[in-house]
């Protein structure tokens, strides 16, 4: 029995390379709760032909109710400019400005890949130097982009001090599509809670 549509629009923001049936699977299990599911992977984003593919994409951002975001190894293709941003990262960055209720997921590989290098120190004659992050790329890399890591130091909001005054910097790591399911479960099962966070976002 389907579930009863709750208007409420969920915007799932992701890259696509070998992901494309988990974000199947997260679809269709956000559409069995009554969600309005807004995903370019399965094309459910409302498309303005005399916009770019970024401005129908950000447009999508700001009138969906909720942000989902997957943080993954694979930076996407979708950089316009050189050395710019890729289209999902946009989509973060503008959820994260509009200060939308958001639930970030991280790949299990790039937050291990963050804390290798975290701690990590060049050796300069007899000299331990330690490595800004800021300073490494290994971009289009076929096993992690830094660009990820990027995102997802802005996700927990790395650079905001004191630690302890960060709000909305949680983000769940994931290692298989179980994981994903439970976390997307637990947050979206009853519609009526999502609808008392987005109410509490927008101040009413």
């Amino acid at each position: 029995m389907a579930a009863q549509r709750n208007h409420i629009k969920v915007f799932v923001a992701s890259t696509v390379y070998n992901f494309e049936y988990i974000l199947k699977q997260v679809y269709e299990l956000l559409d069995s709760y009554g969600y309005e599911v807004c995903m370019s992977h399965m094309g459910t984003i409302l498309l303005d032909s005399s916009q770019s593919n970024l401005d129908n994409c950000i447009d999508a951002v700001n009138t969906c109710d909720v942000f989902v975001g997957f943080i993954r190894p694979d930076y996407g293709s979708g950089v316009l400019d050189k050395g710019g941003k890729s289209i999902t990262h946009y989509e973060f960055e503008t959820a994260f400005k509009r200060g939308i209720p958001r639930f970030v997921l991280a790949d299990y590989r790039v937050a291990f890949t963050r804390a290798l290098f975290k701690e990590s120190f060049v050796i300069e004659d007899s000299s331990a130097k330690k490595i800004e992050f800021d300073q490494i790329s290994f971009e289009k890399s076929g096993v992690m982009d830094t660009r990820c890591i990027r995102m997802y130091n802005e996700a927990i909001k790395d650079k905001e001090r004191p630690a302890s005054k960060r709000t909305g910097n949680w983000v769940q790591e994931y290692i298989q599509y179980g994981d994903i399911k439970m976390h997307l479960e637990s947050q979206f099962k009853f519609p009526e809670r999502i609808q008392k966070l987005i109410d509490k976002s927008k101040g009413i």
